[in-house]
């Protein structure tokens, strides 16, 4: 540990794109960390998307695109600047090769949020109407729970989401992360929040982190009074599961982790969310927990046909897209009662026991069907 008078830097900078989404996660890290560390100086360099809003409208996240991420991650490893802010759901999708989680903060509510101008709940909305949501998990469990309701993804992240309800009211409700309604102040039109028990978070939902460069322990230590190990840890095992089961698809997969006294357990679900699975097992193991629930899911022959019928809710496509390419292939086997489907060569399969880790070892902590969960924070 350095002495209070050496080098130890003063000042940290971070940067963030200037969208409102982006600027204000960022600023709310800055702020929080002054509080707990009032020497420490910083700075917020906003940041111009470089990508056309015309290509940013083609893509499904919450607050950064994957191409935005690779432009900031370029500005940390070029040291433009130190500190990157980023939610956790964006960063899993997309490599940040040279960088390192330097903090985790105290994760906010992971849950779901539905937002409504006329203050209405899910279950006081006229058949028919839109709902806006941002990826194939919401779309799956809030269709199964309401199938009067139109439920249509919206593309762009939040801020276009924002102004499709808000401004140009082309849909009658949104859905976001609670999360985000937090950091942009609009608490005031949350209608309702899902309990996970109806709604199941997508991996890393409700926390951000802070990046710096590999090998900057420096910068890990300057943030320390800003670390939450609890939330490190649950991102750990949500980030492990999210590898293992859809390392770069936009799938209806939901999981949440959580720490307690006994150690750390993660519940997780495919498409509409009818199979829930939790594994358990000790803190120091948490990746390995998250990494089992995958592989347990993924025994599952179930787990196929909910990722399809939940991406396809409508009916598989003449042109199948890179999901349909990816789970296409499932299929039954006559000689094997596991699988039931209509799909037709089984070969397609081997290629997921990899994925599924269908080893002779067996996975981490126990499976077993799930009563409700509960959120013990």
């Amino acid at each position: 540990m350095r002495e209070s008078g050496d080098s130890r830097s003063t000042s940290l900078t971070f940067a963030s794109l200037a969208s409102p989404l982006a600027r204000n996660e960022a600023q709310a890290v800055i702020d929080r960390l002054q509080l707990r560390a009032p020497r420490l100086a910083c700075q917020l360099d906003l940041l111009k998307s470089p990508q056309p809003e015309s290509q940013r409208a083609k893509e499904t996240f919450v607050a950064v695109s994957r191409i935005e991420i690779a432009f900031l991650l370029a500005a940390l490893i070029e040291g433009r600047t130190r500190l990157l802010v980023l939610e956790a759901v964006d960063m899993l999708a997309a490599p940040t090769t040279g960088a390192m989680i330097a903090c985790v903060p105290d994760r906010a509510a992971p849950f779901d949020a539905f937002l409504n101008r006329g203050g209405h709940i899910m279950d006081e909305m006229e058949p028919g109407s839109r709902v806006g949501v941002l990826s194939h998990r919401v779309r799956a469990q809030l269709q199964a729970l309401w199938p009067d309701l139109r439920f249509e993804i919206l593309r762009g992240g939040v801020d276009r989401a924002m102004e499709t309800h808000m401004r140009r009211a082309e849909i009658d409700g949104l859905v976001l992360p609670a999360s985000v309604t937090e950091h942009l102040g609009i608490q005031g039109i949350v209608a309702e929040i899902f309990a996970p028990e109806f709604v199941l978070p997508g991996p890393g939902q409700g926390t951000l982190v802070v990046l710096a460069r590999e090998g900057d322990e420096e910068a890990r230590e300057l943030l320390a009074p800003l670390h939450s190990e609890d939330s490190a840890l649950e991102l750990a095992a949500e980030t492990a599961f999210h590898r293992r089961m859809l390392p770069d698809q936009d799938l209806p997969v939901g999981a949440l982790a959580r720490v307690g006294a006994d150690g750390i357990a993660i519940l997780g679900g495919t498409g509409a969310g009818r199979q829930r699975i939790s594994v358990s097992g000790a803190t120091n193991e948490a990746e390995a927990v998250g990494d089992g629930l995958a592989q347990q899911l993924l025994s599952h022959s179930s787990t196929f046909t909910d990722l399809l019928e939940g991406d396809f809710p409508d009916g598989l496509p003449e042109e199948p897209d890179e999901d349909a390419t990816l789970l296409g292939g499932l299929a039954a086997d006559e000689d094997d009662e596991r699988f039931d489907g209509d799909l037709e060569d089984l070969e397609e399969l081997r290629g997921f026991e990899d994925l599924a880790g269908l080893r002779e070892e067996e996975p981490v902590g126990e499976d077993e069907e799930t009563e409700p969960y509960e959120d013990e924070h």
